[in-house]
């Protein structure tokens, strides 16, 4: 007379071949040799913070990581969030001196033509206008990420005005250099 395994285990070890199927498809899906969200900053900021200082050399830019989200909402059983592939932000700010008379068009040409000679591929810097008094401009680190460069004129109440230029950059999905899972 032969038996049958109870439902329950039966259960079980089909569960077990889930996870191991999805854990080896979760494995091959993160290449090592990928490039990690680390080199995408060394390749992406330092040239994008150099070519924003360059607007106004006399004034220090605001620096502000925006940190990193996991790619992917949740890990292969669905408890927790798996960071084994990241995408990150960060925001440089410059507000330049209120006797620089150059308009917000000339400053994101500018910000662009330096980070294009620094490898970013960008709009020709004929191509940046202003839109409802705001100029903006998105460049490409191709295998790191993007930068959106911003920059408008402010009107304080209770000072000169000015015009501020802003870098905002996010890496494209890439291997967390940080994660050990």
């Amino acid at each position: 007379m032969s038996r049958s395994l109870p439902l329950t285990w039966t259960l079980r070890a089909a569960a077990l071949l889930a996870v191991a199927g999805t854990t080896t498809g979760c494995a091959g899906r993160v290449d090592p040799s990928a490039r990690s969200d680390r080199q995408a900053w060394d390749v992406m900021y330092q040239p994008t913070l150099d070519a924003v200082k360059a607007v106004d050399p006399r004034n220090k830019p605001d620096e502000s990581p925006g940190g990193h989200n996991g790619c992917h909402p949740t890990d292969f059983i669905g408890d927790s969030t798996d960071e084994s592939e990241v995408i990150g932000s960060a925001y440089i700010n410059l507000y330049v001196s209120p006797s620089d008379k150059r308009s917000p068009t000339q400053l994101v040409r500018e910000v662009v033509t330096r980070m294009e000679a620094k490898g970013w591929k960008g709009p020709h810097p004929d191509r940046i206008a202003s839109v409802n008094g705001e100029v903006s401009a998105t460049l490409k680190m191709p295998g790191s990420g993007s930068a959106t460069i911003t920059s408008r004129h402010e009107r304080p109440t209770e000072a000169l005005p000015f015009n501020s230029v802003t870098a905002s950059l996010t890496t494209e999905c890439l291997r967390n250099s940080d994660w050990h899972g």
